[in-house]
């Protein structure tokens, strides 16, 4: 059924499957309440999903980026928001420190990824700099033998139950010819003097995913902060990242969009209209017909991508591509399930008003569907 996945890796998906399942009458109340219950991301530790891609040799799975996304789309099928928090933390902030990470600093942070204490946090976009990322502000100052952080983050995912906070800042003045000169990355503890973070964001869907503020005011960091090279951050860590967590994204679309799906269809089998179920009226059984094909598509983009990235092939365009047509599929789904339902399909009740809440967001984060189709085009045009 998916070609880039072996046995191993569907298994795994199956038994994160079985789990999200139960996870039904809690999603309500965390929704309502605007976060994670912690005894959820326990369970998550328990099941080895935290640690799903650290090497074995660190403690984790070792597990291929297919079976990663293959995960992902089992957590967003039940419920998007939890699936955002563990991509942050198995995703961007786990590859980071694996790839990068001293062995100290992985001998430290790695652990506080999987004991399911809590999600770690990415932090890139500032008020003045969204999709131009490389126009932040935040600085890093040598003094000695410490850095001292200054500067305002916003769209935190995971925040405030993060152990601890990546943090791109930039050390030196500002280049205007190279704008991505002097970014760095630091591992910042979200316990250390000087980091504040702020209230929840209020959003249109993810409502158990916390989005929060972070303010960093002469935060004191030793020199075993510093992740990577001084200087290299944006390309090494936010860039490389972004198409990774890209793949992410794509995956939790695919689930958002298939759990709105499965819902639609089988609400379409048992409501029935002029003496027989809707399932069977033509109009409604083409737009079921295309959203299915819809998704078998995205999840096989998806996949690709994450078998190149497996095998250390270019997948900057692949995950482009996969989170651009999964999100945008999503929001298409999604549109179509609410449909199904009609008026039922409008009240929380029904569940597929969530999915399509959840669902818009992914067109935006880790870069809008205006910036994939950048990344696309600049692989497609030879200047």
């Amino acid at each position: 059924m998916y070609p880039y996945a072996g046995q191993e890796e569907r298994e795994l998906a199956a038994a994160v499957a079985a789990y999200a399942r139960d996870l039904g009458p809690r999603i309500e109340a965390a929704e309502s309440e605007g976060a994670i219950p912690r005894e959820v991301i326990a369970e998550l530790a328990r099941l080895g999903v935290l640690g799903m891609t650290v090497p074995e040799a660190d403690g984790g799975l070792g597990a291929s980026s297919v079976a990663f996304a293959l995960v992902l789309e089992e957590l967003a099928a039940a419920w998007a928001s939890l699936a955002g928090g563990v991509a942050v933390n198995g995703g961007i902030v786990a590859g980071s420190i694996v790839r990068l990470g001293t062995a100290e600093q992985r001998r430290r942070w790695l652990p506080r990824l999987m004991d399911g204490s809590g999600l770690a946090a990415f932090a890139l976009t500032e008020p003045s700099s969204g999709s131009d990322a490389a126009a932040l502000r935040s600085t890093a100052v040598r003094e000695g033998d410490e850095w001292a952080l200054s500067g305002r983050k916003l769209f935190v995912t995971n925040l405030r139950y993060a152990p601890f906070v990546i943090v791109l800042a930039r050390v030196g003045e500002t280049d205007p010819d190279r704008p991505h000169r002097g970014i760095t990355a630091f591992v910042v503890p979200t316990d250390a003097p000087g980091v504040s973070i702020g209230r929840p964001e209020r959003k249109m869907g993810l409502l158990a995913s916390d989005t929060s503020a972070l303010a960093l005011d002469d935060v004191r960091l030793g020199p075993d902060a510093v992740l990577g090279e001084v200087g290299q951050g944006f390309g090494s860590v936010a860039m490389a990242g972004l198409d990774g967590g890209r793949i992410g994204i794509a995956a939790q679309a695919v689930g958002i969009a298939r759990g709105a799906l499965e819902r639609a269809q089988a609400y379409a089998l048992e409501r029935r209209q002029f003496g027989r179920p809707i399932a069977s009226f033509q109009a409604l059984r083409f737009a079921l017909a295309q959203a299915r094909t819809e998704v078998e598509a995205a999840r096989l983009l998806t996949l690709r991508a994450a078998w190149r990235k497996d095998r250390g092939l270019p997948f900057t365009r692949d995950a482009a591509q996969a989170k651009l047509y999964a999100s945008e599929m999503a929001q298409r789904v999604t549109h179509a399930a609410v449909q199904t339902l009609g008026g039922y399909g409008y009240l929380r009740d029904y569940g597929v008003e969530r999915y399509a809440r959840d669902a818009r967001a992914t067109t935006i984060y880790e870069g809008t569907s205006e910036v994939q189709r950048l990344v696309i085009a600049r692989h497609l045009v030879v200047a």
